[in-house]
C-alpha cells in the first residue's frame, strides 16, 4: 500500500471517527452530561485531594470524601443563596403577575394603535407561533425533575469514582500509547488539565464580577430584586451567545412590570446590562477565560450551535471546553495537526496563495 492510499484511509477513518463520536454524543447527551461534568469538576478540585493525601498524609478514601463534600457545600451555599434570593421574588409573585398583564395589555394596544393589529389577531398570533411544542425552551430541555434529582446524585458519585480511580484511568491512557509516546501522553494530559483548570476557574471568576457589577447598576437604578437578577444575568451568562439574551429578556419583564416607566426600566436595565456585557466581552472574557482557551471566534460558535443541536442547555456549556480539549488532542495526533490549527485563534502572518494563471498545467 502506497503513502497516498494511505493518507486517504486515514482521512476515511477520521472522518467515521466523527460521526460515530457525533452519533455517541447525540443518542447518549443524558448519561454523557454528569459524565463530563464530573471530570471537568474533578480536574479542578483535585488539588485539594493532593493537598490532603500530600501534605496531611490522609488515606485515600478519607482525602476524596472531603473533596467531593467541600465541592457539594460550594455548590450547595450558591443554589442556597439563589434560593434565598427566589424565596422574595416568589412572595411578590401575585404582585409581579398582576402587573406583568397590565404590561402586555398595554404593549397589546399599542401594536393596536401603531401597526393596526387587533387585540384578537395578536393572540392567534401568538398561539399559532409562539406556543407551539418547541417554540420555547421548556423543562424537557433541561430534563424532568426526576432527571434533575438523578444529575444531583450521578454527578458527585462520578466526581468521587473519577478522584478515587485517578491512577487506574491515567495508567489506562499511558497503555494506549506505545511505550516511546508515554512522554507526549503525559503532556497532552496535562495541558488538557490546566485548560480544564483554568477555564472553570476563569468561569467562576467572570461569574462573581458580573453578578456584582450587575446587581451593582441595577441596584443605583432603582431595580426591584437587584440581587437575584445580578445572579439571574451571571448564571445565563455560562450559555454562550443565547444566555445573556435570555437575561434580558427576563430582567426586562420583572423591572417592568415593577416600574412602569419605560426609561427607567427597560432602557435603564438594557443600558446596565449593556455595559457589564461590554466590560466582560472585552476585558473580562478575553483576559480571564480567553487568555487559557486558545480557539477562535469561528470555532466558538459552531461548537455552542453544534453542542445544543446535540444535547440541549448542557451541550452549549460544555461546547467551549470540549472543544479546546480537542484542539490539545489534534495538535499532538499525528494527522490531525491541521484540525487542531484550523479551532486555533492564531492567525498566520501572510498567506502564499499561488495564483490560478501560475499554477503550471501538468
Amino acid at each position: 500500500m502506497d503513502q497516498v492510499q494511505q493518507n486517504y484511509l486515514k482521512r476515511i477513518f477520521t472522518i467515521l471517527l466523527l460521526v460515530v463520536l457525533t452519533a455517541i454524543v447525540y443518542l447518549g447527551s443524558d448519561i454523557l452530561f454528569p459524565v463530563i461534568l464530573a471530570f471537568i469538576f474533578g480536574v479542578l478540585i483535585r488539588p485539594i485531594d493532593a493537598f490532603l493525601q500530600g501534605k496531611w498524609r490522609f488515606p485515600k478514601i478519607i482525602s476524596v470524601t472531603i473533596t467531593v463534600a467541600i465541592a457539594i457545600a460550594f455548590f450547595a451555599s450558591i443554589l442556597f443563596l439563589i434560593g434565598f434570593q427566589l424565596k422574595d421574588f416568589f412572595n411578590d409573585l401575585p404582585t409581579v403577575e398582576k402587573n406583568m398583564t397590565k404590561v402586555f395589555h398595554d404593549l397589546g394596544d399599542w401594536i393596536n394603535q401603531t401597526f393596526g393589529v387587533t387585540n384578537f389577531q395578536q393572540e392567534k398570533i401568538v398561539k399559532e407561533n409562539l406556543m407551539k411544542p418547541g417554540k420555547f425552551i421548556s423543562m424537557e430541555s433541561f430534563g424532568s425533575i426526576t432527571g434533575a434529582l438523578m444529575y444531583l446524585v450521578l454527578i458527585p458519585l462520578y466526581l468521587f469514582l473519577f478522584l478515587f480511580y485517578r491512577p487506574l484511568l491515567l495508567g489506562f491512557l499511558m497503555k494506549l500509547v506505545p511505550p516511546k509516546s508515554t512522554e507526549k501522553m503525559q503532556i497532552v494530559v496535562n495541558e488538557i488539565k490546566v485548560i480544564i483548570r483554568m477555564y472553570i476557574l476563569g468561569l467562576l471568576l467572570e461569574i462573581a464580577v458580573v453578578a456584582s457589577l450587575t446587581t451593582l447598576g441595577l441596584w443605583l437604578i432603582g431595580v426591584k430584586y437587584a440581587l437575584f437578577l445580578g445572579l439571574l444575568t451571571a448564571l445565563l451568562n455560562l450559555v454562550p451567545y443565547v444566555g445573556i439574551i435570555i437575561a434580558n429578556i427576563l430582567s426586562c419583564l420583572i423591572s417592568l412590570s415593577n416600574n412602569p416607566n419605560l426609561e427607567q426600566s427597560v432602557l435603564g436595565v438594557l443600558a446596565v446590562i449593556g455595559v457589564v456585557q461590554f466590560l466582560d466581552n472585552n476585558i473580562l472574557m478575553p483576559r480571564i477565560v480567553g487568555s487559557k482557551v486558545q480557539i477562535n471566534a469561528l470555532a466558538s460558535i459552531l461548537s455552542v450551535i453544534i453542542g445544543g443541536a446535540l444535547a440541549g442547555i448542557p451541550g452549549m456549556f460544555l461546547a467551549i471546553p470540549i472543544t479546546a480539549i480537542l484542539k490539545v488532542v489534534f495538535d499532538a495526533a499525528p494527522g490531525l495537526e491541521p484540525y487542531g490549527y484550523l479551532l486555533g485563534d492564531e492567525l498566520p502572518k501572510a498567506l502564499f496563495w499561488t495564483k490560478k494563471k501560475q499554477i503550471k498545467k501538468s
